[in-house]
């Protein structure tokens, strides 16, 4: 399974600000030794103090804490190893750097002089020297391991959030392009079957619902594999739609409709209002009863898109309405899918289904660019 790219991403950016650190502390480092010892000695004590530093960061939090807190979790068997490491960086520190922290040390070292005059306090002396150093490395040594153990639990949960947040994405992406494949067929079975009636009753018109076809076809097959699409193809399309059904109904007029789009370059996701209409064609009375009708309003305000879809329909017995079955197809389930995947919360949709009367209200924000999704 190949490394997703946003981890390696992190690993770049990661790996570039542990240098930078490590830089930083080298130098104020160097700094400090250079302001007691000579430059060559400076730098020499630096490089190795520097040495043991990375060298306890990294085995106590990408060794130790990955292998014993993370992946095997025994916290008992970190402590004992942690602390073991501690010991043996601690006296490491102190026979490599002789004393620690070594300018402050060597500041107060006594002069040769003294090892002849006062031998009694000079034998003191290199024993307390020699355990200031152990403890004060000790200490060091502790903090440092407590803050890779730390940095080391942190970056491993943030991974498994990024991780997640990105398999989530993934998810989510799959399911769009898989419902608004089933979108498509949907689409083109009622279409295909208004052609049929227009071809089987030998009608003019079927030769113009051909080309309508081809140009909604068109924009189906390359435009809605984006994520978004501007506003304005999306609308062009609901338009090539409607001149298809017109074709085939004697009162087209009662097909009305108002759009108001002030930013018709902003961007939605495509085939998202197809579905509301068809169902106001397969299931209302619209070119099955002469008062059939249907009005769509469609408009945007404050970055939000509008979308309102009336129709009256058929009932299956005098006074009663149609069943709740019978009012949402596979496509209407679809586009709800399709809402709360790209929207979250963000969306509402209300149906409401009166007497002889049915209404869509849709509202969702709109998208300045089109990768913003």
């Amino acid at each position: 399974m190949h490394k997703p790219l946003f981890s390696y991403h992190c690993e770049m950016k990661k790996s570039l600000v542990h240098s930078i650190i490590w830089l930083v502390i080298t130098y104020f480092l160097f700094m400090s030794f250079s302001l007691f010892l000579p430059l060559g000695l400076a730098l020499g004590r630096t490089i190795k103090a520097v040495v043991l530093m990375v060298g306890l960061f990294y085995i106590a939090g990408w060794g130790l804490t990955t292998q014993l807190l993370i992946q095997r979790k025994h916290p008992v068997w970190f402590v004992i190893s942690a602390f073991l490491l501690i010991f043996f960086f601690s006296v490491l520190r102190s026979r490599i750097l002789d004393s620690f922290p070594g300018p402050f040390i060597n500041a107060f070292r006594l002069a040769p002089e003294t090892y002849i005059i006062r031998p009694r306090l000079l034998q003191g002396t290199i024993i307390r020297n020699g355990h200031a150093p152990f403890i004060a490395s000790f200490l060091l040594n502790s903090a440092i391991l407590i803050f890779a153990t730390l940095l080391r639990l942190y970056e491993h949960k943030d991974q498994k959030e990024q991780e997640s947040r990105e398999e989530l994405q993934h998810s989510q992406e799959a399911q769009i392009l898989y419902l608004k494949s089933q979108v498509n067929p949907h689409f083109l079975f009622n279409t295909l079957n208004n052609l049929y009636g227009l071809t089987y009753s030998k009608s003019d018109l079927a030769p113009q619902m051909v080309l309508g076809l081809s140009d909604t076809m068109r924009y189906m097959i390359y435009e809605t594999e984006q994520k978004l699409v501007p506003v304005e193809k999306e609308l062009d399309f609901i338009h090539n739609y409607l001149d298809l059904e017109k074709m085939r109904l004697s009162h087209p007029e009662n097909i009305r409709t108002s759009i108001h789009i002030s930013h018709p370059r902003s961007f939605i996701p495509p085939l998202m209002l197809l579905p509301f209409i068809e169902n106001c064609f397969k299931h209302g009375a619209i070119g099955k009863e002469d008062d059939g009708w249907i009005e769509l309003d469609i408009w945007d305000e404050d970055e939000q898109f509008y979308f309102v879809c009336k129709n009256n329909f058929q009932t299956e017995k005098p006074g009663q309405p149609i069943p709740q079955g019978k009012t949402s197809g596979l496509g209407l389930s679809n586009v709800k899918k399709r809402l709360a995947l790209i929207f979250g919360d963000q969306y509402e949709l209300r149906i409401i289904k009166q007497t002889d009367e049915f209404l869509v209200s849709l509202q969702f924000p709109v998208f300045s660019k089109k990768d913003e999704l």
